[in-house]
């Protein structure tokens, strides 16, 4: 069990110091000697904590806190960007020169997307320092959130970008006009790094999908599913609302996004206006299912409902659109990580700094929904697009919960998924996987959708 610490762990009396030993300094990572004992739940009502609580939807990139000592204002981070092993993740100076180009404009657009979040929670000054910045195949990672002293600009974001070589000459010139002050707003920033992907790389493809759904112990299977043969779109629906309510409600909501989906395929939309149109589409499929409900005079827990996780491909670029706790996930030879973030009770908590992840997991009730198709108010649901830039070759995984309950793909992704990104047959994998999860989980139903994703050959006129 590593940490991340804050430097004040320096400072830490016995017992405590004695429990943790330093195995690295920069960044300052330390050993849990002893997993098995509870360690006090953080306070996070302290300012040092609630920043890193409060970036909870985005925790791909930000750490988490895992405990925090006082006095001394300590903070262990967990979910930072360190290997199994406890060493660090290269930093993004140290990365930026052997990376391919599709790969560095990856890494800057991610850092953009933070931008607005963290300038909310007054930490955007952490995005500067490229040192603070870990990275590891695709994904960036923070170390630390610093706290702001002074306002910060986006051309203080374009001077630390500029400092990164070599760079290509088109990614450049994005930066330069950064610096020049020619983007006022950090979407318009945005809509032009993702331009320039879709233009970097055309040859980009989904080798292979497949799909599988299963009962696992119960009765009536509830969960449904649809992907674009060519791989362009794939949706999965958990349903909810008793023996028909939930089959019903996840068929219907299957039937509306894969109609507005396929017409998606046609159309060449800017990808903002693609993640518009994304939620647009879990939108009407809502007020749909809202709407029966309504009709049908049901309420409470009479009402249908549903979850979804969907994904668009065009291009390098990853679109994701979720409501629930169906998952995607993203899944390369370095590692394995959910890209959503479950509408439910804990995360809700947590993002409102409330609460830790550690202290509030095992509570009853913590993973009840806080939204779903169909059964709140269509002005209430707020469905979650993300877009993430693809350079290289890798796994996308949509499941239901019966799949993703118990971190099962992240305690089974190297034996069950890794070895498929150079070889194996994805049918017969996707069998053996219902196979596997029905030995350990099949308390509920188990459906998934996964794509074989081949990056484009790299481009090398970097300058």
């Amino acid at each position: 069990m590593y940490y991340l610490a804050t430097e004040e762990y320096q400072r830490l009396p016995s017992p405590l110091a004695d429990r943790y030993t330093v195995v690295n300094r920069s960044p300052l990572v330390v050993r849990d000697l002893y997993p098995e004992r509870e360690s006090t739940p953080p306070d996070v009502t302290l300012d040092t904590a609630q920043p890193y609580q409060r970036l909870n939807p985005w925790r791909w990139a930000i750490p988490e806190v895992h405990a925090q000592f006082t006095p001394g204002r300590c903070l262990l981070l967990e979910n930072a960007p360190l290997e199994e092993d406890g060493a660090p993740w290269p930093t993004l100076g140290q990365s930026w020169p052997m990376a391919e180009p599709l790969r560095q404009l990856g890494w800057l657009l991610q850092l953009a997307k933070l931008w607005e979040p963290c300038c909310r929670q007054k930490v955007v000054s952490s995005l500067l320092a490229s040192a603070n910045i870990g990275v590891q195949g695709w994904q960036v990672r923070l170390f630390y959130l610093t706290q702001d002293r002074v306002p910060v600009s986006l051309q203080a974001l374009a001077a630390s970008w500029l400092s990164l070589t070599p760079m290509v000459g088109e990614l450049r010139a994005v930066v330069q006009a950064l610096a020049a002050g020619k983007f006022a707003r950090i979407e318009v920033l945005v809509a032009a790094l993702e331009a320039l992907a879709v233009q970097t790389n055309t040859g980009c493809r989904v080798q292979a999908v497949t799909s599988a759904t299963h009962p696992g112990r119960r009765e009536l299977n509830e969960d449904c599913l649809v992907y674009d043969p060519q791989g362009r779109f794939a949706v999965v629906c958990d349903g909810m609302g008793g023996h028909e309510g939930g089959k019903l409600a996840s068929f219907l909501a299957i039937s509306s996004l894969q109609q507005d989906f396929a017409c998606l395929s046609y159309q060449d939309s800017p990808p903002s206006e693609l993640r518009a149109q994304l939620a647009g589409a879990a939108q009407r499929a809502h007020q749909r299912l809202w709407r029966l409900n309504q009709r049908q005079g049901r309420s409470g827990r009479r009402q249908m409902g549903t979850t979804v996780a969907a994904c668009f491909l065009r291009g390098p670029l990853l679109h994701t659109v979720h409501v629930g706790d169906s998952r995607v996930y993203l899944i390369d030879r370095r590692h394995c990580q959910q890209l959503s973030v479950d509408d439910d009770v804990l995360n809700l908590e947590v993002s409102l700094a409330r609460t830790t992840r550690r202290a509030l997991h095992r509570q009853s009730g913590s993973g009840r929904l806080t939204q779903a198709l169909g059964v709140i108010p269509p002005n209430d649901l707020k469905p979650t697009t993300r877009s993430f830039l693809l350079p290289e070759d890798c796994l996308v995984l949509l499941c239901s919960d019966g799949l993703s309950d118990g971190d099962f793909v992240e305690r089974h992704w190297r034996e069950a998924f890794l070895p498929l990104l150079d070889r194996g047959n994805l049918e017969a994998a996707g069998a053996a996987l219902v196979e596997m999860a029905l030995l350990e989980l099949g308390h509920d139903n188990i459906s998934f959708v996964l794509l074989k994703y081949a990056a484009a050959a790299p481009r090398t006129d970097a300058g």
